[in-house]
């Protein structure tokens, strides 16, 4: 069969998918996708040595659904860090004008570099693999030198793959593959003299200090309610519910009864509040202009008739 008879794309894609799972050919590829604008996200995995057939697959998926990869390979059919064993790879998100004029300023200069249709993901791939747990430090670090975004950091970390389309804008954009060397790095070189970031308090992540409960309501609202509306699953008796980022038969994403409880997925390790549970859902960040058509979706969801806190609307109600 000839070599050529699939997308050039494809085979720029395969090669990115060779490098995600470094060395290991039992390792899986983990493809998660939906439809732009659902809830529930579907999952397929492939063996590494079937690569190529991974690239088609989301390729194809990629032009109607939003469809991101898995950056560590998986040791089995879950999508969380419970099955994660290596890391073949650094990476950054640079989702800001700031955070790419600085990736181009970085030394050394990443591998590889994707377009993601909004920012640029960067990639240091790694010669000897790393501990999950360490790259994502590691991960810290270059997301603070850079001023990236420090949500992508984490080891279970989903991304856009090159030749898919980003569905969030209208027309949908190309993710696009800029730049592709072959070099492979030390994780040392790559952040080991980089200053960790300082600590950050809070459950919420990207949300920051200044949004408190107090001061947003979508914090208060029964975690049961917001989890049934955004899943469409109903809460069981013993206040679980199956997970919709990975696949779940046996539920796992408990529910608690208070707000500061939230919710958590014993499974993936995802969880806290509103905010996390929605954004991966509907494919938005928690921070920048993502944060803001997030906040509004789920008032119009959640809260109808109410106007977020600093909209000129609630403005007007304060003075």
């Amino acid at each position: 069969m000839s070599a050529h008879r699939y997308p050039p794309a494809a085979g720029e894609l395969e090669r990115y998918l060779h490098v995600l799972v470094g060395r290991e050919p039992g390792a899986l590829i983990e493809l998660r996708f939906r439809r732009p604008g659902g809830a529930r996200m579907q999952q397929r995995f492939y063996p590494a040595r079937r690569a190529r057939r991974a690239a088609q697959t989301a390729l194809w998926l990629g032009e109607r659904h939003e469809l991101y990869v898995g950056v560590l390979p998986r040791t089995r059919r879950a999508g969380g860090k419970t099955a994660l064993e290596h890391a073949w790879v650094l990476w950054a998100d640079c989702d800001s004008a700031a955070a790419s004029a600085a990736l181009e300023r970085f030394t050394p200069a990443p591998a590889i570099v994707v377009g993601s249709g909004g920012g640029r993901h960067a990639y240091w791939p790694l010669a000897a693999a790393s501990d999950p747990a360490e790259a994502e430090q590691l991960n810290r670090r270059l997301s603070h030198a850079l001023g990236a975004d420090r949500a992508s950091c984490d080891a279970a970390r989903i991304l856009r793959p090159p030749g898919t389309l980003n569905h969030k804008y209208d027309p949908p954009r190309r993710v696009v593959l800029e730049r592709f060397t072959g070099e492979l790095f030390s994780a040392a070189d790559v952040a080991g003299e980089l200053a960790d970031p300082p600590a950050r308090a809070g459950r919420d992540g990207g949300l920051g200090p200044a949004r408190t409960r107090s001061a947003d309501p979508l914090l208060e609202l029964e975690p049961r309610a917001y989890v049934e509306a955004l899943t469409g699953l109903a809460v069981g008796r013993a206040g679980k519910v199956s997970c919709p980022f990975h696949e779940d038969s046996t539920p796992s994403l408990h529910v608690y009864a208070t707000p500061a409880g939230g919710w958590y997925c014993h499974g993936c390790r995802r969880g806290t509040s509103i905010y996390n549970l929605a954004a991966p859902l509907w494919g938005l960040e928690t921070r920048g202009r993502d944060f803001i058509e997030l906040r509004a979706r789920l008032y119009e969801l959640l809260l109808p008739g109410q106007a977020p806190p600093g909209s000129p609307h609630a403005l007007e109600r304060v003075r």
